[in-house]
């Protein structure tokens, strides 16, 4: 595993190159990013109980997944209860799949509205945003992110970034839910180690999910 650190949006190219031109399936990387993070849950927090906080884009997808290998791994013996904020109109299709696998083995679920109180647990599993979030929130959307920050969780974990942190410049896009460890995928993330998103992201792991060097090279050119 490389140690090279790259913006967001390099990391979004690779994903892409690495999809479209080598051909890749998203879910199958999906897959393996989710079981990374979902591993270390486990192995953190195994009786924990987990509120997993997802939006409706491929960050949402990836946390709807974990809330689904939580639940079918027998060496969990904690709770799960997904939480989704946003419009499934404009879901990606990647999240609507793992939105129907995980209602297919009956996983506990409820659809955030503002105002809405979250629901209290050991573990928040933050998949919001993603690396994608350039550009500064919604008041609704900052309104969710403070809401989920002030609950103060007993362990924050973030999938790829922590939400409302800006992948490229480490920028806080107007607020965020800091983590106590973050989970990224493919190479570290300079939002990750400058700015504000140093002091949200909390410890930082990088997980090998199989983009080839190449796609790297690629984004990189």
């Amino acid at each position: 595993m490389s140690t090279e650190v790259i913006s967001g949006t390099d990391s979004k190219k690779a994903d892409r190159y690495a999809i479209d031109v080598l051909g890749i399936p998203s879910l199958t990387l999906m897959e393996t990013a989710s079981s990374k993070a979902a591993a270390h849950i486990v192995s953190r927090f195994p009786s924990s109980s987990v509120t997993v906080l997802s939006g409706t884009g491929n960050n949402g997808a990836d946390g709807i997944c974990i809330a689904r290998l939580l639940t079918e791994n027998s060496k969990f013996t904690g709770t799960v209860q997904a939480v989704v904020s946003g419009n499934l109109e404009h879901a990606s299709w990647e999240f609507l799949h793992q939105l129907a696998q995980y209602k297919r083995i009956g996983g506990k679920l409820t659809y955030y509205k503002t105002g809405d109180a979250l629901p209290p647990s050991d573990v928040l599993v933050d998949a919001v945003f993603g690396i994608g979030l350039l550009s500064p929130l919604r008041e609704d959307k900052k309104e969710l992110l403070m809401k989920a920050d002030s609950m103060h969780y007993l362990h924050v974990v973030a999938v790829d970034i922590p939400s409302g942190i800006n992948s490229d410049t480490g920028e806080l896009m107007g607020a965020g839910i800091r983590a106590e460890v973050t989970v990224t995928f493919g190479r570290n993330k300079t939002g990750l180690i400058t700015g504000e998103g140093r002091d949200y992201a909390g410890e930082v792991i990088v997980e090998d999910i199989g983009i080839p060097e190449e796609a790297y090279d690629h984004a990189l050119s």
